[in-house]
């Protein structure tokens, strides 16, 4: 039998022959997407395959199945998908398959019809038949955090096919994480900032911003349920599902005591009690950078953690992939 992309499409048509017209020939991924072997991803989440050159490649709209080792990767409010692209090429040169989500405002001020709904689908997408065997690890930039938190606990409501789920999740990077109590001044500054990172910070703009989002996560109010319901899931949480978070898988923190978004020490008191849960937590504190400037600041230092934390997280990579290409 022939798979799906050794099918051969054609050029032409009759319609088309007859009016002279060619119709675009059909790239091997095209042929994916039409088939059932690939899985729309959700808005502003792109696909990125394992052994190609991350800054480059044509970015896809879904997942094709398979059980390569996937990383999961939860950007920071405003990232731009060349940015994004830098980090995923970290995983994509050592073997694994890359999904960057490119978080934007509303993924954070909208926590249930955005926030939850997309990490929803993004579970759906990695638990289909044909792509759940693909063994998963997770960087969290900022807010991505808080989007981290919301796929626990979408795990949670699904009983045994969440825990299952979770028991695919071998390791994580979290690069400048903010907490519920973050969101506020991380969000406005985001928002504000209008591309220019920290360029709003103190001003009379960002400052009014911040207030009216204190408001609106007020602990009286009626919204702080599912900002909470993300914070108690990243601090620690046993889940009817079967599971309790935080996993014990390998793990690296990565922050700066100059970062002026997320507080070191609010960092620091997540990840003893992660540590105390069973993951080998290394902390990777940069000097003098600010939130989510790390990687600029020193590439290889940068690289050396995440391919710690792969390495040890696709030890038992699935059969079938390059030898050598988790390293």
């Amino acid at each position: 039998s022939r798979s799906v992309a050794d099918t051969q499409w054609p050029t032409r048509t009759p319609a088309t022959m007859l009016l002279g017209r060619r119709r675009p020939t059909r790239t091997v991924w095209d042929r994916l997407v039409h088939s059932r072997a690939a899985h729309s991803l959700p808005p502003h989440t792109i696909f990125l395959p394992a052994g190609r050159d991350s800054t480059k490649e044509r970015a896809q709209r879904a997942l094709p199945a398979g059980r390569t080792p996937v990383a999961c990767l939860l950007g920071w409010v405003g990232c731009g998908e060349r940015a994004l692209r830098k980090y995923a090429d970290l995983y994509t040169r050592r073997g694994v398959d890359v999904i960057a989500l490119l978080l934007k405002p509303q993924h954070v001020a909208l926590p249930v019809s955005r926030g939850e709904s997309t990490m929803k689908c993004i579970a759906d997408v990695l638990s289909a038949a044909d792509t759940r065997e693909r063994p998963i690890m997770v960087q969290g930039f900022s807010a991505g955090a808080f989007m981290y938190g919301n796929l626990l606990t979408e795990l949670g409501r699904r009983g045994a096919e969440g825990a299952d789920f979770a028991a695919r999740i071998k390791g994580s990077v979290w690069d400048s994480p903010v907490d519920a109590s973050g969101v506020p001044f991380g969000l406005s500054r985001a928002i504000m900032d209008g591309g220019v990172a920290g360029r709003s910070e103190g001003t009379v703009g960002q400052r009014l911003l911040q207030s009216a989002l204190e408001a609106y996560l007020s602990p009286s109010g009626p919204m702080r349920q599912y900002y909470q319901a993300s914070s108690d899931a990243m601090h620690g949480k046993a889940f009817g599902a079967g599971f309790s978070s935080p996993l014990a898988v390998p793990t690296a923190v990565i922050y700066s005591e100059a970062d002026t978004v997320t507080r070191s020490e609010d960092i620091r008191a997540v990840f003893d009690k992660w540590r105390e849960a069973g993951s080998a937590v290394e902390e990777a504190v940069f000097e003098g950078t600010q939130h989510v400037s790390h990687l600029p600041a020193d590439p290889g230092r940068y690289e050396q953690v995440v391919a710690r934390v792969v390495r040890e997280a696709f030890a038992g990579a699935p059969a079938g992939l390059a030898a050598g290409a988790i390293r």
